[in-house]
């Protein structure tokens, strides 16, 4: 299966991340099952946790983790409304 490029992430409330895919996609991902592996573990911390973005379609945190995009598409649900304008898409528009 092929999976949509990863574009912006926007963190919400609870540990869910707001995701925007390259093919149009809005999707919701609650991150909080992974929060008991001891890899992301730190993240359990909310301000590291909020420090996440996109680098060449993937998400990481400035504490250093990182998610696979395809995970996160498989395992998201459809989000209503638009991602508002992050960063990381004004950088990917740019290259």
């Amino acid at each position: 299966m092929t999976y949509p490029l990863l574009c912006a992430v926007k963190p919400l409330e609870g540990y869910r991340l707001l995701l925007e895919f390259g093919n149009g996609e809005n999707r919701e991902y609650d991150f909080t099952p992974n929060l008991g592996h001891k890899y992301y573990a730190p993240l359990s911390d909310v301000d590291k946790f909020r420090a996440v973005s996109v680098n060449d379609g993937e998400i990481e945190w400035a504490s250093g983790q990182d998610f696979c995009p395809h995970t996160l598409y498989a395992d998201s649900v459809a989000h209503e409304g638009n991602v508002p304008v992050l960063h990381q898409r004004e950088v990917l528009q740019t290259t």
